[in-house]
């Protein structure tokens, strides 16, 4: 069984299923850090909570652990396959994965919508961001 493979694919049939790691967990009764653990490959689940995988998710064990999900869940939509790269893109620039895994659909919406700005225009959110968060606080 490859990590990265699993890792991915439990990635993607969570976000797939718009869960939070913190929902996911809660419904599974397993421990966030442990989660996130196998969900950045870090650790290799038992086969106990590999089942408990397959079943929450009404896959195989094959198709979790194997290469055919990961393709075929990243070309369900372009919605995903755009979340999928932002997320690639996240981690490249090194932020926390947890910071990464807490964020929504919502959240990834929004930063696609960002991203499509011209510099001035994110210059002036930033600003506005950054004038909220001070107002707030």
């Amino acid at each position: 069984m490859n990590k990265k493979t699993l890792a991915l694919n439990l990635l993607e049939l969570r976000q797939s299923h718009s869960l939070t790691q913190k929902q996911l967990c809660e419904d599974l009764n397993i421990g966030r850090s442990t989660y996130s653990y196998f969900e950045t490959g870090s650790r290799i689940p038992d086969i106990e909570t590999l089942l408990m995988f397959a079943r929450y998710y009404h896959v195989s064990l094959d198709e979790l652990t194997g290469s055919g999900l990961s393709k075929n869940l990243m070309q369900e939509t372009d919605a995903n396959h755009a979340e999928h790269n932002l997320l690639l893109h996240l981690k490249s620039k090194h932020i926390p994965i947890d910071d990464i895994m807490g964020l929504t659909k919502a959240d990834f919406d929004f930063l696609k919508d960002y991203k499509a700005l011209t510099d001035d225009n994110k210059a002036e959110m930033q600003y506005l961001m950054n004038y909220k968060l001070r107002k707030q606080n």
